[in-house]
C-alpha cells in the first residue's frame, strides 16, 4: 500500500512539474515569436484555433443554458483572447523573466485581496507579509526597469493581464465549474471571436510567416500552454492536493527567469533581479511555503541514582 502511495505521489509531482516547465517556459517561447516574424495577434489566433478546434467537442457536454454560455462569455473575457493578446503584446517592450514573475505575482496579490474582501477568507500575517513582498518587489522593477519607460509600460501590461487572470480564478470560486468545460468554452469562445476579427483583417499575414514558427508556436501555444499543462495541473491537483499542487506549480516564476537568461540571455540589472526574487519570495510566503525543519528529539535530565 505505501509503495502504491509513493508511487501515485510520484506521478503527482511529475505532473505539477511538467505544467509548471511548460507554464515557466511560455513567457521565452511567446517572447521568441514576438521578437521574430509573428505578432503577438497571430500567436493568439493559432493558440485558440487549435485548441478552440481539439476541445470543441468537450464544449458542449455540460449544462448549456444561456446563462452558463454567459458565465463562459465572462471567463473568455478575463483569460481568453483579450487576456492572451495584452499579455503576448507586452513582450515588445519588457523582458520575458518580467512576464513569468510579474504575472503570477500580481494573480496571487489580487487573489489574496479578493478572498478578503468578497470571500470571507480572512487575511493573515503570512499573507500579508507574501502580498507586501511582492508590492515591494513590483516597485523595485518599476524603478530599475533597464529599458525605461518602454520596459515599464510592458510590466504594466503584464500587471494588467494578472489582474484578468485573477479576476478569472476568482469568478471560478463563484461559480464553480468543471475546469475542462470551462477551458473548452474559453478557448471555443475565443475561436468565434477571431473569427468574426479576422473578417476586419485582424491577424492578416498569417499565410507570410515561416511554417517553422507556425508548427513550434501552435503546437506550444495551442496544444502544450492551452491544453496538455491544464489537464497536467489538474491531474497533481487530484492526487498531491491544492496545497501541494501549488506548492510545486511555485516553481514557475524560477523556471521562467533561468530559462529567459538559458535561452534568451536576459541579464537584469541589480536592481531588477532584486525585485523578481522579492517577489518570488512573496509567492512563496503568501502560499505559506516554508522547509519543514526536522526537531530534535527532547532530551530531559534526570537525578543522578542515589548511592
Amino acid at each position: 500500500m505505501t509503495n502504491q502511495t509513493d508511487r501515485q505521489t510520484t506521478i503527482g509531482i511529475a505532473c505539477g512539474l511538467g505544467a509548471a516547465l511548460i507554464w515557466g517556459a511560455w513567457p521565452v517561447v511567446t517572447s521568441i515569436g514576438i521578437q521574430g516574424s509573428i505578432t503577438p495577434v497571430q500567436i493568439v489566433m493559432l493558440r485558440f484555433f487549435i485548441a478552440g478546434l481539439i476541445l470543441a467537442p468537450f464544449a458542449f457536454r455540460g449544462p448549456s443554458s444561456l446563462q452558463d454560455w454567459g458565465k463562459a462569455l465572462v471567463f473568455s473575457l478575463c483569460a481568453g483572447a483579450p487576456y492572451a493578446i495584452l499579455v503576448s503584446s507586452a513582450f515588445y517592450f519588457a523582458p520575458a523573466s518580467h512576464g513569468g514573475v510579474v504575472i503570477p505575482g500580481t494573480v496571487l496579490f489580487i487573489s489574496v485581496l479578493a478572498a478578503h474582501f468578497w470571500l470571507g477568507d480572512r487575511l493573515t500575517r503570512t499573507r500579508i507579509m507574501g502580498a507586501g513582498l511582492i508590492i515591494l518587489g513590483l516597485i523595485g522593477l518599476a524603478f530599475g526597469a533597464a529599458g525605461g519607460i518602454e520596459t515599464l509600460g510592458g510590466d504594466l501590461m503584464f500587471v494588467g493581464g494578472g489582474i484578468m487572470w485573477a479576476s478569472y480564478t476568482f469568478l471560478l470560486r463563484r461559480w464553480p465549474a468543471d475546469g475542462l468545460l470551462i477551458a473548452s468554452r474559453v478557448a471555443v469562445l475565443s475561436l468565434l471571436m477571431f473569427g468574426l476579427l479576422s473578417l476586419f483583417g485582424v491577424g492578416a499575414g498569417l499565410s507570410e510567416v515561416p511554417l517553422e514558427t507556425i508548427v513550434f508556436q501552435g503546437l506550444w501555444q495551442g496544444v502544450l500552454s492551452g491544453i496538455v499543462a491544464i489537464i497536467l495541473f489538474n491531474k497533481a491537483v487530484g492526487i498531491l492536493g491544492s496545497g501541494k499542487a501549488s506548492i510545486v506549480n511555485a516553481m514557475t516564476p524560477a523556471i521562467a527567469v533561468l530559462l529567459s537568461f538559458l535561452v534568451l540571455g536576459e541579464i537584469p540589472t541589480l536592481i531588477e533581479f532584486t525585485g523578481l526574487a522579492t517577489i518570488m519570495v512573496g509567492i512563496a510566503v503568501a502560499l505559506g511555503l516554508r522547509p519543514k525543519l526536522k526537531r530534535a528529539p527532547k532530551t530531559y535530565a534526570t537525578l543522578p541514582e542515589k548511592v
